[in-house]
């Protein structure tokens, strides 16, 4: 395992070998320049909110430019990929693989729909590493997310190892927290105000011209991997879980590694669907109109799984029903997001064989036990 130890430039956010190039980046800056003109201390929840995610974008920035130097004198760093300012912006005409999308981020997309975004992606002799840059304290939500992002990796590149450079600001919590695939750096925080007014303010579009143009700097789109289909492989697991039985599921299909780097992917596999009335039975208490309940084995957390239902109404919103011997725990899913499109692709797969009553979900439940690691 390569060892990739911080310098002290990048330590010390040191940018002054680096400060032009960030005026090249695309900003979500808009929200922002009110509060940047006006000068003043009294910030509302709402703009500190925008500040900080503005300051992060800049954060991000200004390590992938000090990653692009790194790599460049260190020759364990085989390949890396470009992006933003640095990259050609070829990747727009395809639909699924490794890209950069419409704000020159490194995405992985499947029929157009982005999966994951990368901030930095390269290959060393032995691995290939994604990286994450954050100015957040807390580390919780983080630490979701890698789960899914070395799963999708190892997804594409199964012969690889998957690792992963973590770079955070300094007080940051939760270190200890981190999978052993991780490396951690440790930065100052980000304090510059007058840069991230200059960037605001001063933002260039034209004229940019990488100096990276060595064989080792690489475009996304080139880079060859296993193909990863997202909504079609819900419907694969779907079909694949009933092969030895088509009126019941067989639970050792998903205790194969691949498996469980879908659950890490999806954090939910589908593996059926449920009658109206059937389901009110188990909730009598749910007072919606409902038009469709999906069937799910839910990855709760590292140790737990459990059956959840997905329910979508007829008024367009779609909850999520969990059953436990303490509650029943009823939430809203946002509209736009990935379960949404899920079960918009799942309810074209409803067939008579695919439907379970409460006693065979219940046979179900009782044997998931068998999934924890």
């Amino acid at each position: 395992m390569q060892h990739l130890k911080i310098t002290d430039e990048i330590k010390n956010l040191d940018i002054s070998n680096i400060e032009e190039n960030l005026f090249f980046y695309k900003y979500s800056s808009k929200n922002i320049k009110p509060l940047l003109k006006s000068g003043t201390h009294d910030i509302s929840v709402e703009n500190m909110a925008a500040y900080n995610s503005f300051k992060g974008e800049v954060y991000e920035n200004i390590i992938y430019e000090f990653l692009l130097d790194y790599a460049s004198k260190n020759d364990s760093i085989t390949q890396f990929v470009l992006k933003g300012p640095h990259q050609n912006k070829i990747d727009k005409f395809y639909k699924t693989g490794l890209m950069i999308d419409r704000s020159l981020q490194i995405v992985y997309k499947s029929n157009y729909k982005d999966i994951s975004e990368f901030d930095a992606l390269f290959f060393t002799e032995d691995a290939l590493y994604f990286v994450e840059m954050s100015t957040s304290k807390k580390t919780v939500s983080l630490n979701k997310r890698l789960d899914k992002k070395y799963a999708l990796l190892k997804v594409l590149f199964p012969n690889i190892h998957i690792r992963a450079l973590i770079v955070l600001t300094e007080g940051t919590v939760g270190l200890k927290r981190f999978p052993s695939f991780c490396t951690i750096w440790i930065t100052k925080d980000l304090e510059d105000d007058e840069l991230l007014k200059k960037l605001v303010f001063n933002r260039k579009k034209n004229g940019f011209v990488t100096k990276y143009k060595d064989k080792k700097y690489i475009e996304a789109y080139t880079i060859e991997h296993s193909k990863f289909i997202y909504f079609q492989t819900l419907e694969w697991i779907l079909k694949r879980c009933r092969v030895k039985n088509q009126n019941f599921i067989n639970i050792n299909f998903f205790k194969n590694k691949k498996l469980s780097l879908y659950f890490d992917i999806y954090t939910k596999l589908y593996i059926g669907f449920m009658d109206v009335d059937e389901f009110l039975s188990l909730v009598p208490s749910y007072s919606d109109y409902i038009e469709s309940i999906f069937i799910t084995i839910e990855k709760i957390n590292s140790k737990e799984f459990d059956i959840v239902y997905y329910v979508k109404n007829q008024n367009g919103k779609l909850r999520r029903v969990r059953l436990t011997k303490k509650e029943i725990s009823i939430k809203e899913k946002e509209l736009d997001g990935f379960t949404n499109a899920e079960v918009r692709f799942m309810k074209y797969l409803k067939e008579e064989k695919y439907y379970l009553n409460k006693n065979q979900v219940s046979a179900i439940k009782e044997k998931i036990e068998v999934l924890k690691p």
